[in-house]
């Protein structure tokens, strides 16, 4: 794995270290911590660089912690804030970031790119840019 994960007690997930690789950094967002684990040893397999949240006012806080991320992917449907009112907040203030959204039962209102749920690794390195800079 390029980055270890720990539940932080709090309910979310944050890197143990903060490793200096050039892979791109991932916001991975979603309120089910199974789907979080899964998601997050998939996208560490392809190579990148997961910081996990499980709530969107923790992914915001992240996003303003963590100027390395350059992709946010989210579930679209949690409690609370949902992925894609978390999606247009960060992206006034980070028009860079790129977001990817997945649901097992909703679709994005936008043309963001989308997942269904389930997805596999497969699935993801379709939607995702290559994972080094």
């Amino acid at each position: 794995m390029s980055a270890e994960i720990a539940m932080h007690k709090r309910g979310y997930i944050l890197p143990v270290e903060d490793h200096s690789t050039h892979a791109k950094r991932i916001l991975l967002v979603d309120d089910d911590v199974d789907i979080l684990g899964v998601a997050a040893e998939m996208l560490e397999t392809l190579g990148y660089d997961v910081i996990a949240a499980r709530t969107g006012l923790e992914a915001l806080a992240l996003l303003r912690d963590n100027s390395s991320i350059s992709i946010l992917f989210t579930d679209i449907q949690m409690p609370g804030m949902g992925g894609e009112e978390l999606a247009g907040i960060a992206a006034a203030s980070r028009p860079d970031l790129r977001v990817i959204f997945a649901s097992g039962s909703a679709r994005p209102s936008t043309d963001a790119a989308f997942l269904q749920k389930p997805y596999r690794a497969a699935d993801l390195a379709r939607v995702l840019p290559p994972p080094l800079l």
